[in-house]
């Protein structure tokens, strides 16, 4: 997996995992990375440095899904220190 490291002038920064699905696996060209960011960031933070790194990557922010720990969720949530995100295309089901 490869790691990314994020400048930054805080003191307090934590470290997440972010997982790509689907055709946002294939622009990325990887399938994960660890990303670290200022303590307290929210997802809509991280999906800004996944811009930065893979450029295009979200081309289209509204049709991406993301889940935190498993569980969908929305772009203000607040990450913690060891969080594991997944960047997927949107699922339908039946």
């Amino acid at each position: 997996m490869k790691r990314v490291r994020i400048e930054n002038k805080a003191t307090s920064t934590i470290r997440v995992k972010v997982l790509y699905f689907a055709h946002v696996r294939e622009v990325a060209g990887i399938h994960g990375e660890e990303i670290i960011l200022v303590k307290d960031s929210s997802l809509k933070n991280l999906i800004s440095k996944i811009e930065e790194n893979h450029p295009g990557i979200l081309q289209h922010k509204e049709d991406i899904q993301l889940a935190v720990n498993r569980k969908v969720a929305g772009k203000n949530l607040s990450l913690k220190e060891g969080d594991q995100i997944a960047v997927f295309p949107p699922v339908a089901g039946g």
